[in-house]
């Protein structure tokens, strides 16, 4: 089992759970106060602690995150910040706008997957030429055949393993860019082209303006965070630093990560049966 296994595990167990079920007894040694949501804030805790280990043993190791990796991880916090924003989403929210004239959830999340494919397509041709020597701009039948989104039909389940076969795509496909080809000229809608570093980011930056109209939209049809989804955004987030700091890299630290995804599914056990539901 990994961690992120295990926080899947106690993601099913957390989000039915009522704000009267989180303050059911449970105990970690001398934190005998905060009922069980103390079990999910003992799992963030796991996750922070490990992803600080791993981070130190890439660190000291003989190959180090390069600048695009540690780019690419702060774009994969984003992401797992929409999919702890998400987390709670019903089906039959998908399609409902927060008023007239705005966007409801899946609407955003096309636009993201549209804007997502702009970018990885745009980086990944401005390097293929680059790494093959060609003083050109990409061809529209280049663009064209890579330039293809992710779609947004079906149910929830449907739609985020869209969102995540788009994110897994994008650091496929763009890890191995090395510090030297960080200053590249990539073409995209603007009349400027550029650089590959700067794309990076704002792929990072477009996904998080996002979230935060992704979170609107769900408040303004009813449906703010319950403490649950608030708690479980904060593992989603949690494990998305601890996958972030592996990027490029082979397992790292695997004896702490077995061992903290063990103490998180036994967390994950105890919210199941305090719950009162098995998952």
């Amino acid at each position: 089992m990994t961690p992120t296994q295990a926080v899947e595990r106690l993601v099913r167990a957390a989000l039915p759970l009522t704000d009267a079920d989180l303050g059911r007894p449970w105990a970690w040694r001398e934190y005998d106060e905060e009922g069980i949501r103390f079990a999910l804030l003992m799992a963030h805790h796991e996750l922070r602690d490990l992803a600080a280990t791993i981070e130190d043993e890439r660190a000291r190791g003989s190959a180090p995150p390069t600048v695009a990796q540690r780019l690419l991880g702060q774009y994969h916090d984003a992401y797992r910040d929409l999919t702890g924003a998400l987390a709670g989403l019903r089906d039959d929210e998908l399609d409902r706008p927060p008023a007239v004239g705005e966007w409801p959830v899946r609407e955003i999340l096309e636009h993201l997957l549209g804007a997502e494919a702009g970018f990885r397509t745009s980086m990944v041709l401005a390097l293929r030429l680059r790494r093959s020597g060609e003083d050109r701009e990409a061809a529209d039948a280049e663009i064209d055949a890579l330039n293809v989104p992710e779609t947004v039909a079906g149910d929830r389940r449907a739609v985020l393993d869209g969102l995540f076969r788009s994110h897994v795509r994008v650091l496929r496909e763009l890890g191995d860019i090395t510090d030297g080809e960080l200053g590249t000229p990539a073409t995209f809608w603007e009349a400027t082209r550029y650089p590959v570093r700067f794309r990076l980011v704002r792929l990072e930056e477009h996904l998080r303006q996002h979230t935060v109209q992704v979170d609107k939209t769900l408040a303004g049809i009813g449906h703010p965070p319950s403490e649950a989804e608030r708690l479980v955004r904060l593992l989603y987030q949690a494990i998305g630093r601890v996958e972030a700091a592996q990027l490029g890299s082979a397992r790292v630290s695997a004896d702490a990560q077995q061992a903290c995804a063990e103490r998180i599914d036994a967390l994950a056990r105890d919210v199941e049966l305090i719950g009162g539901r098995t998952v």
